[in-house]
């Protein structure tokens, strides 16, 4: 749907701000720092219309499993089948980019693994995904923060790291897995009937005014306690595990920017129920081929790395990179070639390739 596509419009350019741009930390009482809002929600969104769109096929899948179209195994397993490969190929294609050294935490890995997790989810009902996902989002960052703790303090912490980059996690599984399944029971929801976006819209603001309003200014005061009480930066763990900070894996910023990402999905499908959808229809287009988008961001950064530390070794691939203020000319350029290349051909390209390769299960007979 219309809304969807332009939802992931705006968590693509989210990205590429937070990857390409110098942004300001976030201070809600200064407009100045408002750009700030980029910083770890748009990662958050980009998961959570991962489940927004499972969420869509899955019901289709059920659908027309019900309505006997076709075998009454065929739709789900299929389904499965398709997740895991495309979760594999997704992982693979995450951390090739990983390898490429650019300064940035390649989503990819965390996307692929989730939709391998995604798989024994897919026939739940909105309700109980919703239960499980605010279990998580309460539960999961005192895992989190736990094993990190753990990892911190192991002889070879650089190695451990490493060996947790193949499971991508910089975007830790058990918090991020809460908003691939609140995503799947939005998108279920939606299936249902698009009414469904106003609930959406009013519990993200709910959720957001929690996480940052209430759990944030406690992990605040808290961390400010514990900084007075602990000179040398030591302190009880399970503080950290309530921070609203971006990619701080608190519970903090699991409701905040979990709130965030379902309030602007569902304000992104309200504004296309309008006419105001074809206004919106470059982003549209980029959240029509989210991968080619930032495969695309990705692969012009570590071409400019390549070239650069070829004459100067000693360049900083990061501020080196965002002193030539690549946001505008990146994002610019991509929007135009992915309307061109929507209105013109349609499915982007590496959308269309993964999908070659992972149709096949769809016709698959059995469980």
């Amino acid at each position: 749907m219309a809304g969807v596509d332009l939802a992931r419009g705006l968590a693509v350019i989210g990205v590429f701000a937070a990857h390409l741009a110098v942004i300001s930390p976030l201070e809600w009482g200064d407009p100045g720092t408002w750009s700030g809002l980029v910083e770890g929600r748009s990662a958050v969104l980009f998961a959570m219309l991962a489940g927004v769109s499972l969420g869509i096929v899955s019901v289709a899948a059920e659908r027309r499993r019900l309505a006997g179209a076709v075998s009454a195994s065929a739709p789900l397993f299929g389904l499965r089948a398709q997740l895991l490969l495309r979760g594999v190929l997704l992982w693979l294609l995450g951390i090739w980019l990983d390898d490429l050294e650019v300064p940035v935490y390649v989503i990819l890995p965390a996307y692929g693994a989730l939709f391998v997790l995604a798989i024994p989810f897919t026939r739940l009902a909105p309700r109980a995904l919703f239960a499980l996902s605010a279990a998580l989002a309460l539960g999961a960052p005192f895992a989190v923060q736990w094993i990190d703790g753990a990892v911190a303090r192991s002889d070879d912490p650089l190695a451990v790291e490493e060996s947790l980059r193949l499971i991508a996690w910089n975007y830790p599984l058990p918090l991020w897995l809460a908003f691939l399944l609140c995503g799947m029971a939005a998108g279920a929801l939606l299936m249902r009937s698009r009414r469904y976006a106003w609930p959406l819209l009013g519990a993200g603001v709910l959720l957001a005014a929690l996480g940052y309003g209430v759990v944030g200014s406690i992990a605040r005061a808290a961390e400010a306690a514990e900084a007075r009480a602990f000179s040398d930066g030591s302190g009880a763990w399970w503080v950290t595990a309530l921070s609203d900070a971006p990619h701080g894996s608190g519970v903090g910023e699991a409701l905040g920017s979990g709130g965030f990402a379902l309030a602007v999905t569902g304000a992104a499908v309200l504004l296309c129920l309008t006419p105001l959808r074809w206004i919106a229809l470059p982003l549209r287009a980029v959240g029509s081929m989210p991968l080619t988008a930032y495969v695309v961001h990705i692969g012009i950064w570590a071409v400019w790395i390549a070239v650069e530390t070829a004459r100067d070794p000693g360049l900083d691939p990061s501020a080196g990179f965002r002193a030539l203020e690549p946001f505008w000319p990146t994002t610019a350029g991509v929007i135009a070639g992915c309307t061109l290349w929507a209105l013109t051909v349609g499915q982007g390209p590496l959308e269309w390739l993964l999908g070659a390769i992972t149709k096949a299960p769809a016709r698959w007979n059995r469980r």
